[in-house]
Order: structure tokens, then C-alpha cells, then sequence
């Protein structure tokens, strides 16, 4: 048995997805497990189809087990988001292997990416405070201080999103002796965000686009599965959409003080004074055009504006993920979860409830857990049940192919 994993979102599953999915199983792997983030995904968003839609794709497109990445972390910044997935790998005991997509697909390069990384803040970090008080953001200043040693040829591959993921994975590994082993895929699919297509390939951002504009070309870079549950739920009124939450998002900025505004993850004085200044914005758009300036990436102000409306204090990254929650499986997924029930080193189940049951962090995550449940059936056009979490079964479904 040689298990890999795959940390993802799937916003939604598309075509360069399954590619991925079937490049680590050419290359060996036997068994794959999926690592989806919840509702709230990286970027600071929300995700459009619901996380058990999502697992429900996951497995017919070939994983054989799905579980789910906390909402404290799978909103996060990039080292967060991949050291909290990496560490919950780990702690299954059964991983083998970690499957990630970057552009070159190349051992070689991204070791040195990651050595580029590692090297430069570590030695370099006096140069990087510098070129942030000169107002670079955190990512630009070491993006410079990697070109000014390393040159623009590596600093230009650091500046993908794919390779920057990617780098915070290895990082992850090394960090913390994971004793996983990185298996590179190069994307057969167009850069991140870009609105470019190639063949039947798109990035997720642009498929995205596509959908809330109602644009049935999303069709052509999706596989038939996916296609049909998209339109299902736009159909229902079940897909979710940033914006449904302004009218939140402005209360919840509006009623915090500075205070409590300090005490959300990734948040300085500095920036706190600006989301402080701009809690009486009237639309969201104005809010983040208030808020952002070169220092701050527009995705360090959603994590933070999504940090807020779940209640997240920067303490709760002291912790690590302490349970793993089963979304979906297939028959093949059976075998795994045997296994994993042996050998994991933290709780796995598939109910919320009994996880509650546990006390200690594992009870705090769910109480986490259910409000961005809550959260997320506001996000929908027809507003959601606050109780998904607990009435969605774990999902038995078979792969597509």
C-alpha cells in the first residue's frame, strides 16, 4: 500500500484537478486521501459549493478519502494553512506521500525554491524588515530579497501562488520530520487567477467567474459530474457568494473595537488603526479599498475581515488540527480508515458531535466549526440551514473513473 495525499480546495473541481489526481496515481500511489478545506477557503473567501458537495466530487474524481481541513486553517496564510494540513497528515500515521501541483513539476527546482525561501528569510531578515518599512508588503519584500541574491530567473518562479504553496509544503515537511515524501506534479493548467484558458484546462478563479456571471462556457473546463452539481445548486439557490455576507461582514467590523480588532490573526496595530478607521464603510468594496494600501496583499485583508466574522483570535494558531473529520470515502477508503484508526495520533470521526464530546481543543474547534456552518448558510442565495454539519451524512460514493 503506498498512500498519498492531496491538500485542496476544490473551487470548484476542475479538469486540471483531476489531472493531478490521476498523475499520482501513475505514479504509484494506491490509495489517495484528500485534505479539503471547509467552508472558508484560503483566499479569504467563501467556498462556492458546500464542503460535503465538494468531498462528493473529490471521490468521483478518484480520491478514496476525504477529510476536512478546520476552518481556522483552511482560511489562513499560506505557512499556516500548509504547516496545520502537513501536521495533520502526520498525525494519521498512514501518509506516505504528498501529491502537489507547481509549474515545473521538478524535484530539483522546487528544492531550490525552497532552499532560496528558507535561506533568505532566515539569514535575510533584517534586509526584508527594510524593504517592508520602505512599504512592501511582507510577500514583495522577500520576493526582492530573493532577486537581489538569487536573481530574477528564481524570483520569478517564487511569485506563482502554485510554487509558493508548494514551497510552504516542503518547509512543512522538514520543519516538523514528517517523514513524507513531496511528489511533485507540474499543472497542466493555466497560471493562478489568470483568465486565460488552454484546451480544456482553466484556473478555478476564472471558472469561478464564469459561474456567478452564469456563463455555461464553465462547462468546457469541468468534468460532466461537476458540471451537473453546479448547476444543481445554482439552480437551488445552494451555491455561495462573498457578497451575500456583506451586510455581516459590516456589522460585525462596525461593533468590534481596536482592542478586539489587535487580537485577530495577522493583524498589527498599524493595520488595525485602518480596519478601525474603515468600519463605517457602506459596501465591502469600499471597506477593502479604505484598508488597502502596498503594504497589505488584499488577501491578508479578507483572511483577517473572514477572521473576524468566525470569531478567531490569533491564539488559535497555537494549536494544531485536533481531530481529523471524515467527509466522504469510497469502498477502497474503507481500508484506509481501518488503518488510520490504528495508527492516528489524534481522534477521527465523522460526527461533530461525538468529536464535541472529546472536550479540550477538540470541543473548542467545534464550536468553531458550527458557527462557520452558520456562517456559510448566509453566504447561499436561498439562506441554508445553521445545522448542515450535523444533518449531513458521511458520504459513501463511487469514483467516475
Amino acid at each position: 500500500m503506498k498512500v498519498s495525499a492531496i491538500i485542496c480546495e476544490y473551487n470548484p473541481l476542475h479538469n486540471g484537478h483531476v489531472h493531478h489526481i490521476r498523475e499520482t496515481k501513475r505514479g504509484g500511489a494506491t490509495h489517495l486521501i484528500c485534505l479539503l478545506s471547509s467552508s472558508f477557503v484560503q483566499r479569504g473567501d467563501v467556498a462556492l459549493l458546500s464542503k460535503f458537495d465538494r468531498a462528493r466530487l473529490a471521490v468521483k474524481a478518484g480520491a478514496d478519502l476525504v477529510i476536512e481541513l478546520p476552518s481556522p486553517f483552511s482560511c489562513a496564510a499560506a505557512e499556516i494553512y500548509a504547516g496545520s494540513a502537513v501536521s495533520m497528515l502526520k498525525s494519521l500515521g498512514i501518509v506516505d506521500e504528498l501529491s502537489f501541483g507547481c509549474i515545473s513539476g521538478d524535484m530539483e527546482t522546487i528544492s531550490l525554491l525552497t532552499e532560496a525561501s528558507l535561506s533568505t528569510t532566515q539569514i535575510y531578515g533584517e534586509r526584508i524588515r527594510a524593504l517592508m518599512a520602505k512599504g512592501n508588503s511582507y510577500p514583495a519584500a522577500v520576493w526582492e530579497a530573493v532577486r537581489q541574491r538569487y536573481g530574477n530567473q528564481v524570483a520569478g518562479m517564487m511569485t506563482d501562488p502554485n510554487n509558493l504553496l508548494a514551497i510552504e509544503y516542503m518547509k512543512a515537511i522538514q520543519r516538523q520530520k514528517a517523514g513524507i515524501k513531496p511528489f511533485p506534479v507540474a499543472r497542466r493548467c493555466v497560471m493562478h487567477d489568470s483568465e486565460e484558458t488552454d484546451g480544456q484546462f482553466a484556473s478555478a478563479s476564472f471558472v469561478r467567474k464564469m459561474i456567478y456571471e452564469r456563463d455555461l462556457s464553465y462547462t468546457s473546463f469541468v468534468p460532466d459530474y461537476a458540471s451537473k452539481l453546479i448547476a444543481e445548486r445554482v439552480m437551488e439557490g445552494a451555491a455561495a457568494y462573498f457578497d451575500n455576507l456583506e451586510p455581516i461582514i459590516l456589522y460585525t467590523l462596525r461593533t468590534m473595537s481596536r482592542e478586539q480588532l489587535l487580537e485577530l490573526p495577522d493583524m498589527t496595530e498599524a493595520l488595525a488603526n485602518r480596519f478601525y478607521t474603515a468600519r463605517n464603510a457602506n459596501s465591502i468594496n469600499e471597506l477593502f479599498a479604505q484598508i488597502k494600501t502596498k503594504c497589505y496583499t488584499m488577501a491578508r485583508i479578507r483572511r483577517i475581515t473572514m477572521s473576524a466574522l468566525l470569531g478567531l483570535r490569533r491564539d488559535i494558531y497555537r494549536s494544531t488540527p485536533p481531530y481529523a473529520r471524515v467527509l466522504a470515502f469510497s469502498g477502497r477508503g474503507r481500508e484506509l480508515l481501518g488503518e488510520i484508526q490504528r495508527r492516528s495520533t489524534i481522534p477521527v470521526g465523522t460526527s461533530l458531535a461525538k468529536l464535541r464530546e472529546l472536550g479540550g481543543e477538540a470541543a473548542r474547534f467545534v464550536q468553531i466549526e458550527e458557527r462557520a456552518s452558520q456562517i456559510y448558510g448566509l453566504a447561499l442565495d436561498t439562506i441554508g440551514s445553521a445545522e448542515e454539519d450535523y444533518r449531513t451524512r458521511v458520504i459513501l460514493e463511487r469514483a467516475e473513473s
